[in-house]
């Protein structure tokens, strides 16, 4: 899976919305809650629907 990390420290809107414009179909988010239960959320950019996964399941989700 390819994959890109923001480089800069930047508002999470600024970085969904440079997602957006890379046509980046689906964008992974951790932060502490997520850390904390060893999952991400994952959004999908086309529909915004929100999801918290395990890695597993952010790869199947992923890959189709």
């Amino acid at each position: 899976v390819r994959a890109e990390i923001y480089p800069d420290s930047a508002k999470m809107k600024k970085q969904m919305g440079d997602a957006n414009d890379k046509q980046i179909p689906f964008v992974a988010i951790v932060g502490e809650n997520e850390m904390a239960e060893g999952k991400l959320t994952l959004k999908n950019m086309t529909t915004g629907e929100q999801s918290l996964l395990t890695s597993d399941e952010v790869l199947q989700t992923v890959r189709g």
